[in-house]
């Protein structure tokens, strides 16, 4: 079977609120999945993100509290939050992102190890469960790689993206916009795109009827 592209960020809950059914399609279906780790979007198209009303805003925190109760998640907003954001402003971030770029190089390190999608489902388990405040401390970082099977030594990562990894989410972005769409949760199956993690069942009947 063809493997199913996840291209998922690690700012956006919709992206945790997906992975349960994910794991149930690689159980179910026997699914591979393929982790393609994309920047959010205030970073990769920040204008897309300037200006968004206080009502969107507003019905954002709304949506993901409830589909996170409908799914029988846990959830707490991040803290802190993956992004840096700039003090008073809505959803515009900082130029310096070192909390941000020190994960997706570790993300980078554990792709080049064939886990990056390990690491990404257990990284937004420990962010958005709402249960780990400081997430990004080192005891809770090591914790998620001794999770991983992965070295301990990979916390180590600079502040910013090393140049291979800025080339490999870079190269992962381009693939998610010629595949039909800008924003995640994105996934694709046979170069077709299935946007959100309302999509999943569609994803799933897709597959079972081909």
């Amino acid at each position: 079977m063809e493997p199913i592209e996840f291209y998922g960020s690690l700012q956006s809950p919709y992206c945790y609120f997906a992975l349960d059914r994910l794991e149930s399609l690689r159980r179910d279906l026997g699914a591979e999945i393929a982790m393609r780790t994309v920047r959010p979007g205030v970073i990769r198209i920040p204008d897309a993100y300037a200006g968004r009303s206080q009502t969107e805003i507003a019905y954002l925190e709304r949506d993901v509290h409830r589909t996170a109760e409908f799914l029988r998640l846990p959830y707490g907003s991040a803290e802190p939050s993956p992004v840096n954001w700039v003090d008073g402003a809505d959803w515009i971030a900082e130029s310096d992102q070192p909390r941000l770029y020190r994960i997706h190089n570790m993300l980078y390190r554990a792709h080049q190890s064939g886990e990056e999608y390990r690491l990404y489902s257990t990284l937004m388990r420990l962010i958005w469960s709402g249960r780990t405040r400081d997430w990004d401390n080192k005891q809770h970082l090591n914790a998620c790689l001794a999770k991983c099977d992965l070295p301990g030594d990979l916390i180590d990562q600079p502040d910013e993206l090393l140049p291979d990894a800025a080339a490999y989410f870079t190269t992962n972005e381009q693939a998610m916009y010629a595949c039909g769409h800008w924003g995640v949760p994105l996934f694709s199956w046979r170069g077709e795109p299935f946007y959100g993690q309302d999509r999943l069942d569609q994803l799933r009947w897709r597959i079972e009827s081909s």
